[in-house]
């Protein structure tokens, strides 16, 4: 008692300490996963993972934010993996990140003008008796396109300027496909809105969406998979005249894939064919950019990555290419 009497702050920091501690050691494999590499390593002590989740908001509640999201009417086949929420893939990630791409940002680029190459056409109409085949277009394709993603499509509308110039980007760092429809990102000048409003207001000829990795290690392909279709149905009651272009997960470099055990290619290609499925190739199309940078052996190419995560800024590039090379009109 007499040194709690004397040293009332100090015992209040050890007390802390010594929570925060076992809140991260609870919670390391699940909704810390994402930053308990570094712990495992030794660069951080294991209380840092709490402090670390709580700056990019991922509590040790995120997993009831998450299960809440997915859809009551939907029955799975496998009973879903302990749910975790990653905000980012790494701390290292995060400050390579923070170098090119301010905290909070959201990037808005573009034009947002109505999908005059679609003439009007509904979803249903005969679009169904319609066999399309990808084709090669020029970048005037994209002034009616919007891109939804994370911190990857963040950096394709930072790196590729024919994009940058004509699409419109709703993009933001650790974005996921759980809370794309939840969070206020999207910058006017009135202020901060949601993607529903945003989508409201405008109209697109052409939907691009790259989300899940920040959240690979939340439940199971078909628990994404869910989550993934709720998505995409808000998406075609706002857009109902877009094509909607799902874009695959963008692999991870084996180095990266050998030594985490959310983050790796194993999981992400489960979850691209589980979202491969929702396409149903009259409107809505599954493309995989993974074949414009993936070596012989389908990890993304060391070479091409900064953090064996993201692209380096001429890599982007490869992307780019693959868009042109890989577009439906109609």
């Amino acid at each position: 008692m007499k040194i709690l009497k004397k040293c009332p702050i100090l015992v209040g920091i050890v007390v802390i300490t010594i929570a925060l501690s076992i809140v991260s050691l609870i919670f390391k494999d699940t909704v810390y996963a994402g930053y308990a590499d570094k712990y495992e390593s030794g660069d951080i002590p294991l209380l840092a993972l709490a402090f670390k989740g709580a700056i990019d908001e991922v509590y040790p509640w995120s997993d009831i934010q998450q299960e809440a999201l997915l859809p009551q009417d939907v029955q799975t086949d496998e009973a879903p993996e302990s749910p975790s929420q990653q905000e980012e893939v790494t701390t290292e990630q995060q400050a390579q990140d923070i170098q090119s791409e301010p905290e909070e940002a959201v990037y808005i680029s573009g034009n947002d003008v109505s999908g005059d190459s679609l003439s009007g056409n509904s979803v249903s109409g005969n679009s169904e008796d319609i066999t399309y085949e990808f084709t090669e277009v020029d970048d005037d394709y994209f002034t009616d396109a919007v891109f939804i993603g994370d911190s990857r499509t963040v950096g394709l509308s930072e790196y590729c300027e024919p994009l940058d110039t004509r699409a419109t980007f709703y993009a933001k760092i650790s974005l996921t496909i759980f809370d794309v429809f939840k969070k206020e990102y999207i910058k006017t000048d009135e202020g901060k809105i949601s993607l529903e409003e945003a989508l409201t207001r405008n109209q697109f000829g052409k939907v691009y969406i790259m989300l899940g990795l920040n959240e690979i290690g939340t439940g199971d392909s078909e628990y994404f998979k869910a989550a993934y279709a709720e998505v995409i149905g808000k998406i075609r009651e706002l857009q109902p005249d877009a094509i909607i272009y799902i874009q695959g997960i963008m692999h991870v470099t084996a180095h990266k894939s050998d030594a985490d055990k959310n983050f790796n290619n194993e999981k992400i290609n489960a979850r691209n064919a589980a979202i491969a499925e929702l396409a149903d190739n009259k409107t809505i199309f599954y493309i995989d950019m993974n074949e414009a940078v993936d070596d012989e052996n389908g990890n993304l190419e060391a070479g091409l990555s900064f953090d064996d995560v993201h692209l380096k800024a001429s890599s982007y590039e490869r992307w780019h290419e693959f868009l042109l090379h890989n577009a439906i009109v109609r």
